[in-house]
């Protein structure tokens, strides 16, 4: 479809944007933070914008196959890099957040997984329920970053081998606190879509293998919630890492179920 164009052109952009951002790590020039933000900005907006014109193709929400809801992930990992990076002075971390966006947009483009949909509108239950989902997975993704983060001063750190990347990303007592704050932001977000999905009634066996891959996504996110204040920020840099690392390896076949996860559907 020719909307595919502007998605392909938002992954260009994010390419530029991980260069950039790599670059700025290593010179530690403050104006090159600046253009990382300007080119994934940029981007964005060219992935809204394929967004919302399959969306219109489709007249659904953009999540009806394994493709639209890679491009979705992605971009509400990007949103919220954009809602959390300059709010907190932290536009380094784009440098972490665009090569993971380009990797699962070059996937979804070069994979044959854009079949086209053939379901009757979804419902508006249906699609904010997985919506919201999606976006709580985003939000997790960017904690999961600034863990990465934390991880590459603390192993410096310890072994008293500062880089020039050292001295690029955020300090480590910054870093602990958006990590909280965005893992508490998402855990809610995903919450909610998770009790969203509770009204709408499941009609196959498959949509429970579904659910229950949810319900583990959940349990991560509670176990990293609970444990905040308790583990050391390692730990729960590490847990929210490896948690992630852990969706993208299962969501593609999770995701494989879409197909047979059907609903029944209202206006």
């Amino acid at each position: 479809m020719h909307d595919r164009f502007w998605l392909f052109l938002a992954t260009l952009g994010y390419l530029a944007s991980a260069g950039w951002g790599l670059y700025a790590l290593g010179s530690r020039r403050p104006v090159s933070n600046r253009w990382t933000i300007l080119l994934i900005g940029a981007a964005f907006v060219l992935h809204t914008l394929f967004l919302h014109q399959r969306g219109e193709s489709i007249r659904h929400c953009p999540i009806t196959n394994l493709f639209e809801t890679l491009a979705f992930l992605s971009w509400s990992l990007v949103l919220t890099y954009l809602v959390v990076g300059p709010a907190y002075r932290m536009s380094i971390l784009g440098a972490f957040t665009a090569p993971v966006v380009f990797l699962i947009n070059f996937f979804a483009l070069t994979a044959p997984i854009d079949s086209p949909g053939t379901l009757p509108p979804l419902g508006w239950q249906l699609e904010l329920h997985a919506s919201l989902a999606l976006l709580g997975l985003g939000v997790l993704g960017v904690a999961a970053l600034a863990g990465v983060a934390y991880l590459i001063q603390e192993r410096q750190l310890k072994r008293r081998e500062l880089t020039p990347w050292f001295y690029s990303l955020p300090n480590v007592g910054p870093l602990e606190q958006v990590q909280h704050r965005v893992l508490v932001m998402g855990f809610v977000i995903f919450s909610a879509g998770a009790v969203l999905g509770f009204f709408i009634p499941h009609q196959n066996t498959e949509d429970w293998v579904k659910i229950a891959w949810s319900g583990v996504v959940w349990s991560l996110y509670a176990a990293l919630i609970v444990g905040l204040g308790r583990l050391s920020h390692k730990k729960t840099a590490l847990l929210s890492v490896g948690g992630y690392i852990f969706i993208l390896l299962t969501f593609w076949g999770i995701n494989s179920l879409s197909e047979a996860h059907v609903f029944p559907h209202g206006g």
